[in-house]
């Protein structure tokens, strides 16, 4: 085989401008890549260029500690080792302002002063933060509305539904409550069987108890929740039942009752959004037969309708 020329610093053995690049900066003078995977994961632009000016003028001298001859590598290595988090995120900052210092003066002759790239990095710097609180907030807020019982839209009411069950205590209790578009409480229903049904089978019939129940005072603008995502997607799905089932026969029942509602909607919400009507349920275990509650709440949900309300 022939010599020929081969470029060390490419697994191809091809030159490239950006592996030049990298080992002027000291790159493959590191033996373990991952300190370099951090840096280019960092949420922060990674473009540097190095002056003592600005580094002095932006009171990081003491942590940069620039010395004649290091690389980029050396004082990014120094500052993320001796640096907190804060002192991190600064420096990657600085060093995109220093790029576009160095750009603005390579391409339009225009000096960024010393003080201008500290004004650049320490505006971006509390831009970003700001961002990122705002994002986590708006996280959270989301995180909230998703796990807590929200009002209807303006008009609708909205019917929650539970059914914890007993197997083998041999009962099953039914609860449901509407509530309208300010959160306030409307009508409640509470019932107890003395069969211990499975669970997905009495979450079916505590909703077809409660749409039969519903469709007797209102036909329109009704939003159902309940927490079995099975019977929501049982009822919601594309295809048509098949099935022989108890829970298949019910499904069906479900299906033709809300036939009778002009607008309506089946929703799955988690349980920690279906409190009131887990306690009406929970509470029928206490009493015998049906309950009913209009315009005044029981005193055991009062509590949670109010929190629920805000």
């Amino acid at each position: 085989m022939p010599d020929s020329w081969y470029w060390l610093f490419d697994d191809t053995g091809n030159f490239i401008v950006k592996s030049r690049y990298r080992q002027l900066a000291g790159e493959w003078a590191c033996p373990d890549m991952k300190f370099w995977n951090k840096i280019w994961h960092l949420k922060l632009p990674t473009s540097s260029y190095q002056e003592r000016e600005v580094w002095a003028a932006v009171g990081m001298m003491k942590l940069v500690l620039v010395v004649p001859g290091d690389t980029v590598f050396q004082v990014t290595k120094r500052v993320f080792q001796n640096g907190n988090k804060d002192q991190g995120a600064m420096f990657g900052m600085i060093c995109w302002a220093l790029w576009y210092r160095r750009n603005k003066w390579l391409w339009d002759k225009i000096v960024v002063s010393a003080f201008g790239i500290k004004s650049m990095a320490l505006n971006m710097k509390s831009d970003w933060n700001k961002v990122r609180e705002l994002e986590a907030k708006e996280g959270m807020q989301t995180q909230r509305r998703d796990s807590t019982w929200c009002k209807p839209p303006a008009q609708w009411v909205k019917i929650n539904t539970d059914a914890p069950c007993d197997i083998n205590g041999g009962w099953t209790g039914l609860g449901c409550v509407a509530r309208d578009d300010n959160g306030h409480f409307i009508r409640a229903r509470s019932k107890r069987l003395q069969t211990g049904h499975q669970p997905r089978i009495a979450e079916a019939i505590s909703l077809k108890e409660a749409l039969s129940w519903t469709k007797q005072w209102r036909s329109r603008k009704c939003i159902f929740e309940t927490d079995a995502k099975s019977l929501v997607d049982a009822i919601t799905g594309s295809k048509d039942n098949q099935g022989r089932s108890t829970f298949d026969t019910i499904v069906d029942d479900c299906k033709e009752l809300l036939k009778h509602f002009e607008e309506v909607s089946l929703v799955f919400v988690p349980r920690s959004a279906n409190s009131v009507a887990h306690l009406l349920a929970r509470g029928a275990h206490f009493v015998s037969g049906l309950q009913e509650w209009n315009t005044t709440a029981p005193d055991f949900i009062i509590c949670n309708l109010a929190l629920e309300a805000i």
